[in-house]
């Protein structure tokens, strides 16, 4: 009888484990600024921050087998006190393409400002109702992740992501993480909070209804009417670029867009014989418009 408890416990397990992975995280370390002791004490953090993200169910939705393939590459600056580390963090995602073998960058985030405390084997758990410096700063990107995932197939289809990460974000500033990065006043090319205030803005919702026209209505129609997906690529692009001219403030939901698609645009318009589109490339996105100007040449 105790084996067939346990065997069902096994089923499961295996059951739930298959159904819970909606997200496929890579998390990498460079350690190269901390000392032994700073590096000892973080043994094993890679890994478990993987099982945390990897091993937990994030939706309510059944995503067939498919995931969410995503990074979060973390730079160590240092250890200033014992068990007290700060770190940059690359966060990027993907998502795949409508039948084709190729993937289309969804996030891509540089965050500068991630400190925390950590004591060697501290247990990370998940729906923590408290600010929790390490697994606060996870759960709010791994929310974007899936919110800019869920608009590119939907209009706006990501909101009750978002707002999660809304909510982190107000438990984080009441509760202490205001010095390290959950700050509105925070300096620096990129800051979380109105990162995520400007997402959830109504007067920007132009932004995110044209995420969803470039993904949808336009990569995932490459291989069926390529004339037309580009068409739809265009649209997005000058209805993003034309509401950042109207603006005079910068808007990190614009750039955050221009980053994670400066190259694949370059790409996608190599055929068009068009100079004049990368152009306009480069007055809606000055920050790349040096690449802009160098595929620009290659169709001359």
């Amino acid at each position: 009888m105790r084996i067939i408890v346990v065997s069902f416990a096994i089923i499961f397990l295996v059951i739930n484990f298959a159904i819970a992975q909606e997200i496929n995280c890579d998390v990498k370390l460079n350690t190269e600024n901390l000392t032994t002791e700073g590096l000892e004490n973080i043994s094993g953090f890679e890994q478990r921050l993987e099982d945390y993200i990897n091993n937990h169910r994030w939706t309510k939705d059944e995503f067939g087998g498919a995931k969410i393939n995503c990074s979060f590459d973390i730079f160590f600056r240092g250890s200033p006190s014992e068990n007290k580390y700060t770190a940059q963090v690359f966060i990027g995602s993907q998502r795949q393409i409508y039948k084709s073998d190729k993937s289309t960058g969804t996030v891509r985030i540089f965050d500068d400002k991630w400190e925390f405390t950590f004591i060697r084997n501290q247990p990370i758990h998940h729906n923590n109702p408290q600010y929790d410096p390490v697994t606060s700063f996870i759960d709010f990107y791994v929310y974007i992740i899936l919110g800019f995932d869920y608009d590119s197939f939907k209009p706006t289809d990501g909101t009750d992501f978002f707002q999660k990460a809304v909510d982190i974000a107000s438990k984080a500033r009441s509760g202490g993480g205001a010095s390290s990065g959950w700050d509105l006043k925070s300096s620096g090319t990129y800051n979380r909070i109105q990162f995520i205030e400007e997402i959830i803005n109504p007067k920007n919702k132009i932004i995110r209804e044209a995420y969803y026209v470039y993904h949808y209505k336009g990569l995932d129609l490459l291989t069926r009417n390529k004339s037309k997906a580009l068409e739809n690529v265009t649209k997005a692009v000058e209805s993003i670029g034309n509401f950042q001219k109207k603006n005079n403030e910068r808007i990190f939901l614009v750039k955050a867009f221009f980053d994670t698609k400066y190259l694949e645009l370059c790409e996608l318009y190599l055929d068009s014989k068009d100079p004049e589109i990368y152009n306009k490339l480069g007055t809606y996105d000055p920050a790349h418009q040096k690449n802009y100007e160098e595929y620009k040449l290659r169709i001359k």
